[in-house]
């Protein structure tokens, strides 16, 4: 009977720390550490690979096979995007409002659909190199640009006011800016993509920089003051209402 008791005890315990604010409040900042992971990632394999350009070439060429500097991007993205399931996790745990759950069915359906295969299965080629995968890499990115749009659209939605024209703002910049890129690299056969990884960091880090302010704003509006829990600060239930 002790032992049993004893199961269920830690049982116990162990599922009112999985409630409890702090983990909540982990897992949403979880996509602060995926930005910190995937600069550090960006600027490190670029300062390894002898004569990259952050102007003229872009970030999937640090992944792409055929780079020297693969095997340490890949892991960067594969780490960012983990990361990314754990902040899809967090907004299904804290979602009040609909649009923010289903921002987080979107990150996690990203990291199943296109955050695993994109740069490791389907990765681009080198220059001097071409596939059937690069076929499949862009079409992968397409879809992650699409997810991306749709999850700025409902974060937009979710939250009125100064969040909404930012959120649309960057939605902008984010297609202006991908869509200039993608046209940079209609040169990539002839070794001629000026400012291709210009346009694709604009592209990238708008949508990094929305992220972190997304994780604010939840933690913020989302996850809500927690009741007196103890040490584990249990917060209360919350059930998903309209926008």
């Amino acid at each position: 009977m002790n032992v049993v008791s004893s199961a269920d005890s830690c049982g116990d315990v162990i599922s009112r720390w999985w409630r409890g604010r702090t983990v909540k409040k982990s897992l949403l900042l979880a996509a602060v550490a995926a930005v910190v992971v995937y600069a550090i990632g960006d600027v490190l394999s670029g300062l390894l690979y002898d004569g990259y350009s952050y102007r003229d070439q872009a970030i999937s060429e640090l992944s792409a096979f055929g780079s020297p500097v693969r095997p340490l991007m890949v892991t960067v993205i594969l780490i960012h995007n983990v990361l990314l399931l754990a902040f899809g996790i967090g907004l299904l745990r804290v979602a009040r409002r609909r649009s923010v759950w289903w921002i987080g069915v979107l990150q996690v359906a990203g990291f199943v659909l296109v955050g695993i295969a994109t740069h490791t299965f389907w990765a681009m080629s080198s220059r001097d190199l071409a596939g059937f995968n690069d076929t499949m890499h862009i079409t992968l990115s397409i879809v992650f640009g699409l997810l991306v749009v749709a999850m700025m659209i409902l974060s937009a939605v979710a939250y009125p006011g100064w969040f909404r024209l930012y959120a649309l703002a960057t939605m902008v910049v984010v297609v202006g800016f991908g869509m200039a890129s993608s046209l940079a690299m209609r040169g990539i056969e002839q070794n001629d993509t000026p400012w291709a990884g210009g346009f694709e960091r604009i592209n990238a880090y708008a949508y990094l920089a929305w992220l972190v302010v997304l994780a604010v704003m939840v933690i913020r509006h989302e996850l809500g003051s927690s009741q007196t829990g103890g040490e584990l600060g249990v917060s209360r239930p919350e059930v998903p209402i309209a926008a």
